[in-house]
């Protein structure tokens, strides 16, 4: 939970870092921009570590080793499956930018307003 936090933390300073960097208008505009961006790319490497961990992709691996089975030189054993792989949990990616793109949902409503 700790690091969850300070992940949150993290992206928020390099969020207002980015505002400062780019030489744009600190505004809530910018900061919606920002977040949205940040909060996103994160959300979207959550979900994509996600599905590889529940072994959708084992299949589709499974299956092409069989189709090119002959031109392959390895055999099936040394070959691990991609959910095997990854050994990085996707909740906490999850929850970073989940959190950040709620920032910017609320700073959008606000913005709205």
């Amino acid at each position: 939970m700790k690091k969850t936090i300070l992940g949150i933390i993290i992206i928020q300073v390099l969020i207002f870092l980015t505002m400062v960097l780019r030489s744009e208008p600190f505004s809530l505009l910018s900061y919606i921009n920002n977040s949205f961006i940040y909060g996103g790319v994160l959300f979207f490497i959550g979900l994509w570590v996600f599905v590889i961990r529940t072994g959708v992709f084992d299949i589709f691996t499974m299956s092409m080793r069989k189709v090119f089975k002959g031109k392959s030189t390895l055999e099936d054993d040394e070959m691990r499956a991609p959910s095997e792989l990854f050994a990085v949990s996707s909740a906490p990616l999850l929850i970073i930018g989940g959190v950040t793109l709620l920032a910017m949902g609320i700073s959008l409503f606000i913005y709205q307003l």
